[in-house]
Parts: C-alpha cells; structure tokens; sequence
C-alpha cells in the first residue's frame, strides 16, 4: 500500500528474489512531496536496487556534508561525510521529489513489479489478527478485493494500517510545526560546499532547513513549536515569511532571491505506532513513525526499513509462516537504530546542550556523531556515543516502551 520510495523499494527488493509483488497507489506520478535531502548510508540500498546509474546521471545537486548555523550567524565547520566514509560512497544528493519518487516506482516497473496507480485502499482485509488482504477503489470507483500472503503498509504519514487499528499516537515532548517554500537564485555554497544542506538555528531551539535542488531552486523550511509559529496567526505565508525576515543569516542567502512556490505546512510533525508488524502485516517508511526532519533521516529509514522488512518476508513466505514473529525479525535492529536518532533529536531541542561543546568534550565521539549524519547506525553498537551524550543532555524516556 503505497508507491513511494518505501513502496517502490520493498516491491523490487521481492521482486529481486522471485515474489509476485503489486503497489497500490492512490495518486497520479509525479506527485508533489517533501522531504528532499538524501543522507549517505542510503548509497548500498541505491546500488542493490539498480538506481545508481540513474542518479549519478540526474541533475540532483550531489551532497557531500551538512552545516549548522548558530542564530548570530556564525557558522560551523561543516560535517564532512568523506571523514568516516570512504571513496563514492561520501556523497549522496538533493533530490526533487517528483522526479526521484518517478524514478523508484519506474525502476520497481522495470523489475517486473505491478503497479496499479488511482487506486486508493479503503481497508486493510482481517481474518481474525492475521492481515490477508485489502479493499481498494479506482478513481472510477471500480471495488477491488486482493488477497495477499503479506499486506506491507508503505501509505506514508497516511498510515493505513496504523489509523485502522488505532496504533498511531503523538511523541510526547516533540511537538513541532513546520512551513516552507522555493526560492530561485538563493546563494549557494562553491565546489563541493554547493549541495550541502544547512541548517540556520534561530533562538528557542527552531531552525530552518536550507536545500539546493536542481534548476536553480532552493527549498527553505522552519520547524519549531507550533506555539511559537502560530502565536498570533495561523496564516502560514505570514508565519513563514516574518520568520524569514527574522533570520538574518538566511536572509542574506535569499537577499536576490524569488520566492516561486505557495507556502506549505504541517502542524503535527512527530508521532509513532505502538505495533509496526502483525500477523500477515509490516509497516515501513513514514508508515511506521516520523520524528523530525533534522538529520534528514526519512527517507534513509524509508529504504532500510524496506530492505530489511524485504529480507524478513522473504524467508517467511519461503517458510508459509507470516506470523508477526517471522514478519518481525527485522524490528530490534531497526528500532535500535531508530532511538540513536530518537536521542539525537531531543539531544537537538534541549537548549542546555551543545553539539559543538559535545565534540569538543568527547573529540573520540566525533566520528559516532558524523556517522549519525550519515545513517550509519542500524545494526551498529553505538552505546559509548549515547553513553557520552547522556552525559551532556538527559536521555528520553524509550520511543516504544
């Protein structure tokens, strides 16, 4: 359910070794998304699924570090990826999700996958607690009952399976709003600095988000809390627009900007399932959870998730057993990962803690940290990194208890 990069991903992955495999997609391709920078530990999952002939040859600006701006305007030095990851594999790109949502559902066609677009699903079919199929409607209005010996969830913020059976919930303590837009000609950054993503912090632990595309375009987006966003109007042109003036930095990058794009937004960005696989079922992507945009982790957990879930449901339907146990096997690795990112965000929001003082007082963490950045944290032992941060920020209560 769902054709995304999640979707698209998971669907090739089986296809790959041998499973019939069909995506339901409610939407028409290309379709507008947010979410556009590409973080480096997705590179293996790019090269197993065959897309990186097709990035390497796109016009997506290649991304090579990340760099922090404090609200005075000083800048960090940036976040290299090259210092923990050797050769290609230290870049990654800003993508245009359009053109690379296209790309990945195309390459999953490509590889024998069946995807049938304007078909939304109306429910996930039950026998007992065991998923065995959907019910979905074509944009004629055609009903459609398909059975299936795993239902994969990939439906995005949408989370189908998680609002049918009443599993998404908020993340207490991380309650952030979001806007943002397009601006053409903003100042970019020179050689390899011209596709890095930054990040402007502006006071009370908000920040904006700083994204070169291609075609001359720059997405620029503010998270913060939506008390403080949207204290005096709910107009979000307003809200974003005061915001951009306030940030005197960023304002300099856009001083010859054009803005070309309405502005968007979100009011409830975070939140997580309390069960992400079942009987019959698994959630992977945006489906599962979606924490925050930071580290720009989305879409590297949209991939891993799908890979590894991939891995599960193919042993599982080789064995006939699609029990949750099965299904499930990836989830400890996964969730491990998924609460080194946890830590880091609230680590980001807590105003007594400093990443530049965290390195400076651990400068043996600095590679854990860069490793962060690049994705590098599913199936890895990070305890000494999460053991020095807690002693600079007071660790959350578990993601999942």
């Amino acid at each position: 359910m769902g054709g995304g990069p999640a979707g698209a991903a998971l669907a090739t992955f089986l296809r790959q070794d041998g499973h019939r495999c069909l995506v339901l997609e409610r939407a028409t391709f290309p379709r507008y998304h947010i979410g556009e920078s590409l973080i480096p530990h997705t590179y293996p999952a790019f090269d197993r699924l065959g897309l990186l002939p097709k990035l390497k040859a796109s016009c997506f600006p290649a991304k090579y570090s990340v760099r922090f701006v404090s609200p005075s305007g000083g800048d960090s030095d940036p976040f290299y990826f090259s210092e923990t990851i050797e050769g290609d594999r230290a870049r990654t790109w800003q993508v245009e999700r359009s053109a690379f949502d296209q790309m990945c559902l195309d390459n999953a066609r490509d590889r024998g996958v069946d995807v049938q677009m304007n078909t939304k699903v109306i429910e996930v079919l039950f026998d007992n607690e065991r998923a065995i199929g959907v019910r979905a409607r074509r944009d004629d209005g055609e009903i459609l009952e398909i059975k299936a010996r795993v239902v994969a969830d990939a439906s995005g913020r949408a989370t189908l399976i998680g609002s049918q059976l009443g599993l998404r919930s908020p993340i207490p303590g991380l309650e952030k709003a979001s806007c943002w837009s397009y601006y053409k000609g903003g100042t970019r950054g020179e050689g390899i600095d011209a596709g890095e993503t930054t990040m402007f912090m502006i006071p009370g632990r908000g920040w904006f988000w700083y994204i070169p595309l291609p075609d001359d375009l720059v997405s620029v987006g503010i998270v913060a809390s939506p008390q403080y966003l949207f204290a005096e109007t709910d107009d979000p042109d307003t809200v974003f627009l005061r915001e951009v003036a306030k940030c005197a930095p960023l304002s300099e990058r856009l001083a010859s900007a054009q803005r070309v794009g309405p502005v968007r937004g979100m009011l409830h960005l975070a939140y997580v399932n309390r069960k992400t696989c079942g009987d019959g079922w698994v959630m992977v992507g945006d489906a599962r959870a979606f924490l925050d945009p930071i580290y720009s982790s989305g879409l590297f957990l949209a991939f891993t998730s799908a890979e590894l879930a991939a891995g599960c449901i193919h042993h599982a339907l080789r064995a006939d057993d699609v029990s949750a146990a099965r299904l499930g096997a990836f989830e400890p690795a996964l969730a491990a990962g998924v609460e080194v990112f946890w830590r880091l965000v609230c680590a980001f929001y807590d105003e007594t803690f400093s990443f530049r003082e965290f390195v400076q007082r651990f400068p043996d963490q600095r590679a854990a940290l860069i490793d962060c950045l690049v994705g590098d944290v599913v199936g890895k032992d990070m305890r000494p990194f999460l053991a020095a941060l807690a002693q600079m920020t007071e660790p959350p209560p578990p993601l999942v208890s």
